[in-house]
C-alpha cells in the first residue's frame, strides 16, 4: 500500500523549520495527524520540514517499530532538530504489557 500526501495540507507563509535526524529514514512523518512525507525528505542540506509557528504534534511511524511522538512549539523562523532512532518491536523495553 502506498501512502499519499494529504492534498488539503497547505504550506504556511510564515514557518518554523524542523530537521529530522531519524533512523530508519524510511519512516512516515505525520504533522497533526496528516501524512506529509518520509524522514529522508526532511534530512540533509537545504531540507527541512516547514511548519506553522505554534504547537504541532509530530508522529514518526514505521511498521514493526514503535511509533515516536512528540509535541513541538516553534516561533516564526525558529529551527529545531528531532533526533531519534525508532525502536524495533512492540511494547517499550522495560514496560510490561497489561
Amino acid at each position: 500500500m502506498k501512502m499519499e500526501k494529504d492534498s488539503r495540507a497547505q504550506m504556511p507563509r510564515v514557518t518554523g523549520e524542523i530537521k529530522l535526524d531519524v533512523t530508519p529514514n524510511r519512516a512516515a512523518v505525520f504533522v497533526d495527524g496528516s501524512f506529509i512525507g518520509y524522514v529522508a525528505e526532511f534530512n540533509g542540506l537545504g531540507l527541512g520540514l516547514l511548519v506553522e509557528p505554534g504547537k504541532s504534534k509530530i508522529t514518526i511511524t514505521l511498521p514493526e517499530y514503535q511509533t515516536f511522538e512528540t509535541d513541538i512549539d516553534l516561533v516564526a523562523n525558529q529551527k529545531s532538530t528531532i533526533k531519534t532512532a525508532l525502536v524495533k518491536g512492540g511494547a517499550a523495553e522495560g514496560i510490561s504489557p497489561e
